[in-house]
C-alpha cells in the first residue's frame, strides 16, 4: 500500500484527534514536518492491518522494537515495513515470516557512495560489467534499496553495514543471492520484487521488497533481530 505524507495526513485529521497510544511519540518529535508524516505513516499501517485481519485501523496496537522496527503486539501473524522518500510513502506486509522495503527517488546520484554499499565482491563485478555514469548509479540505486530492505526485515536496519553482505542477480530466475563479504553464497532464498513507479512530473519512486517466510513458524511478535532463513524462492 502506497500513498502521499498529504493525503494520509489529511485523513488523520479528519478523525478525532491522534490514537491515543501515538500521543507521547508525538510529544517528543520536532518539526511539523516530521509529526505530520509519523500520524500519516501511523495511519497507513493501521488500515492495512486492519483491513487485513478485519478489523477497524483503531482497534490496532503499533509498538516499536528496542532497534526501532514497528510491530503489531496483538498481530504476531503479520509481519510489516514502511519507508518514505519525500512525500511519498510506502508500506509491505507478508504473514509467517519476516519483510522489509525501501524506497528512494530515481535518478539519485550514488557513485559517491558506491564503498558504503558494496562489497569487494560487488565492486569487482561492476567493474567487469564496464558500468559507468547514469547506468552504474541505477544499479548501484537498485541494490542499495534492496540492502536497505533487507536489513529491515532482519529488524537491525543500517546497523548491519551494507558493504557486509551481498546481493546480486547470480541466481537463475534473476532473483538475489546473499552472499558473504568475500562473494560466498549463503544458504536460504530470498524472495524480491523491485519497481519504480512514476511520482510526479518526469520522477519516479524505485521501491524494493525483500521477504521470507519463517522455515519454523513461531508464536509472538517480531520484536528482535533475526537471521531468518526463508524457503525457497524458486
Amino acid at each position: 500500500m502506497h500513498g502521499t505524507v498529504e493525503a494520509w495526513a489529511r485523513a488523520a485529521e479528519s478523525r478525532p484527534g491522534p490514537h491515543p497510544e501515538d500521543e507521547a511519540r508525538l510529544r517528543s518529535l520536532h518539526g511539523a514536518g516530521t509529526r505530520r508524516r509519523f500520524v500519516a505513516s501511523r495511519l497507513l499501517l493501521r488500515v492495512l492491518l486492519g483491513t487485513l485481519v478485519g478489523g477497524r485501523p483503531e482497534g490496532v496496537r503499533l509498538s516499536r522494537t528496542v532497534w526501532g522496527r514497528p510491530y503489531a503486539p496483538d498481530l504476531p501473524g503479520l509481519d510489516f515495513s514502511l519507508s518514505h522518500t519525500g512525500s511519498f510513502l510506502v508500506a509491505a506486509v507478508v504473514r509467517d515470516g519476516r519483510i522489509g522495503v525501501d524506497a528512494e527517488r530515481s535518478g539519485r546520484v550514488m557513485s559517491v557512495l558506491e564503498h558504503r554499499i558494496c562489497t569487494p565482491y560487488e565492486r569487482a563485478a561492476f567493474a567487469t560489467r564496464v558500468l559507468s555514469g547514469a547506468g552504474r548509479d541505477r544499479e548501484l540505486l537498485r541494490l542499495w534499496t534492496l540492502k536497505e530492505a533487507y536489513t529491515k526485515a532482519l529488524g537491525t536496519g543500517l546497523r548491519q553495514a551494507p558493504r557486509s553482505f551481498g546481493l546480486d542477480d547470480d541466481d537463475p530466475v534473476g532473483r538475489p543471492v546473499l552472499r558473504d563479504s568475500d562473494g560466498t553464497a549463503l544458504t536460504g532464498g530470498l524472495t524480491t520484487v523491485t519497481h519504480t513507479m512514476p511520482w510526479g512530473p518526469g520522477a519516479g519512486v524505485l521501491v524494493s521488497v525483500v521477504a521470507g517466510h519463517r522455515s519454523s513458524p513461531t508464536p509472538g511478535p517480531s520484536r528482535e533481530p533475526v537471521r531468518f532463513e526463508p524457503v525457497s524462492s524458486r
